[in-house]
């Protein structure tokens, strides 16, 4: 469960291709280098000045941004897009059928088929597809909403083969303090490099990456190979190492290496860490062990 709450970064992929934000390296003494070392040196600073260039924003957009129609209102400084809108710079890469550009609000809206994607410097892949995304590049938040029954999707796969998908109808993300929320029937696949699958799924959910900790309310349910656990709410505290199921009587169901089994209590209550779990109140269920079922003296 912890490692698939970070797919929701995906939602920056807004902010990274419309940033106003940039770096200015302090000047330091240059200490004596080899030859080899200079020339490693210069490679990188290259990179770094090429990664730097990809992150500025022009003073008008419509120098860089490709679409059938541009109009700009200077006294409003808003630009606006309409058909085959798309922006690439290698770094990060945006497409719409409309977008609108207003720098007084520090805002950037986009809509009709809105695809963005960007790549970090640790090679994770982020992409973005909604029908309506709307990102404030000064505060750092943003949304983006589906239409119709066709959910907005996110993907995160990282160089090591990890590769996580989310599905809503709607997603608000502040990326300055790391939130994102998912809502409207939101369902979240991880799988890993070895293709081991689990699910999350609840009519909401809540990720602090900082924390990091997670909120799933309405309908939860936290699924793998070997077990099911069902609950009104479920909360993951990644920072004390705890987990939590409670509201309508959570359910749990599976196997392990004994058998198989299902409880259901008033509340759950697990340790990550050591994968204790403890069951209060109204704990009711069965386990049938295929182990004593062997046994002789069964």
């Amino acid at each position: 469960m912890k490692r698939l709450l970070w797919l929701l970064p995906a939602c920056a992929v807004l902010g990274g291709c419309f940033s106003l934000q940039e770096e200015k390296p302090l000047a330091v003494p240059a200490p004596r280098l080899s030859a080899a070392q200079a020339a490693a040196g210069q490679k990188a600073q290259q990179l770094k000045e090429k990664k730097d260039k990809a992150k500025e924003f022009p003073t008008v957009l419509g120098g860089v941004v490709s679409s059938d129609r541009w109009v700009v209102y200077t006294a409003k400084e808003e630009e606006e897009f309409e058909g085959n809108v798309h922006y690439d710079n290698g770094t990060y890469a945006f497409r719409s059928d409309y977008a609108l550009s207003q720098r007084k609000k520090n805002l950037f809206t986009a809509r009709g088929h809105v695809f963005a994607r960007t790549t970090d410097e640790n090679g994770t892949l982020y992409t973005l597809q909604a029908d309506h995304a709307r990102y404030n590049y000064a505060t750092g938040q943003g949304q983006a909403s589906a239409q119709g029954k066709t959910p907005i999707t996110l993907t995160y796969q990282t160089a090591a083969g990890d590769h996580v998908t989310a599905r809503a109808q709607k997603a608000e993300f502040d990326t300055r303090q790391k939130i994102y929320i998912l809502s409207g029937a939101a369902f979240i696949t991880y799988q890993n490099a070895a293709g081991e699958e689990s699910t999350l799924q609840a009519d909401r959910i809540t990720a602090r990456q900082q924390d990091p900790y997670a909120l799933l309310e309405g309908n939860a349910e936290v699924k793998n190979a070997d077990y099911t656990l069902q609950a009104d709410t479920l909360e993951y505290d990644g920072k004390n190492q705890m987990a939590y199921a409670y509201g309508q009587r959570p359910l749990a169901q599976g196997k392990t290496e004994d058998g198989t089994f299902a409880i259901i209590a008033d509340k759950v209550t697990a340790q990550t860490a050591t994968r204790q779990i403890k069951l209060s109140g109204r704990v009711q269920g069965w386990a049938v062990s295929d182990k004593l079922n062997r046994s002789k003296t069964n």
